[in-house]
């Protein structure tokens, strides 16, 4: 796991906002882990988009290949929620992501996710493309 601390929203340039839905809720009445992932993917895409690298006409896509995502504390609705992501590390084929999802001023959860670029007709990794890398390391 990365040094530097999620849980701390200085931490991050880019963010989303969702709402939690009714459907996000286990028999408890908290958000359910799954959901968490979801909102996770919610944030990793919109940054993605937000570096142009989501477009049906370019030759390779993103792919998740590794989450790891920490539970520190319950969600329950109706709630808004925040979800911060950074990037952790620029490899060759693959970086790193680092969010977190907030309530308020609570951290509920953090993730380290691994993305790898994948060619679109080989489906197989290849170095991340130079104007991606650019963009990625805004964040």
């Amino acid at each position: 796991m990365s040094a530097i601390d999620l849980t701390d929203p200085a931490g991050y340039r880019f963010w989303v906002e969702e709402r939690i839905r009714f459907s996000d809720l286990d028999v408890l009445g908290h958000v359910n882990n799954n959901a968490f992932g979801v909102l996770f993917e919610q944030g990793r895409v919109g940054l993605v988009e937000a570096c142009e690298a989501f477009h049906p006409d370019l030759p390779w896509t993103t792919v998740l290949a590794r989450s790891v995502v920490d539970y520190r504390a319950e969600i329950r609705y109706p709630a808004t929620v925040r979800i911060g992501v950074r990037l952790l590390r620029l490899g060759n084929t693959s970086y790193t992501l680092g969010a977190a999802i907030f309530t308020g001023d609570t951290c509920s959860a953090t993730q380290e996710a691994v993305c790898v670029i994948v060619d679109q007709k080989t489906h197989r990794p290849m170095p991340i493309p130079e104007r991606l890398r650019v963009s990625l390391a805004a964040y």
